[in-house]
């Protein structure tokens, strides 16, 4: 089998609740309730690898704070 074979060739989007979760919904089903999109569409690689991303910028705040608090303490 060759690397493009086998592979999922749907269209998927990325979906995100209130609670900042997020999660990988074809394109042709519809949001669930109570998500809505991030704004991603692609493989499911691709939609995985914006979530990754997503979850760095999401940590990297409350990061910085947890190093600030070690040096005041």
């Amino acid at each position: 089998m060759s690397q493009g074979e086998g592979q999922d060739a749907a269209t998927y989007r990325v979906v995100v609740d209130h609670e900042k979760q997020y999660a990988v919904c074809p394109v042709e089903r519809a949001i669930p309730r109570g998500w809505r999109e991030a704004g991603k569409q692609g493989s499911v690689m691709e939609c995985l690898a914006y979530i990754d991303q997503a979850w760095e910028r999401l940590r990297a705040p409350a990061e910085v704070a947890g190093a600030r608090a070690e040096r005041l303490s």
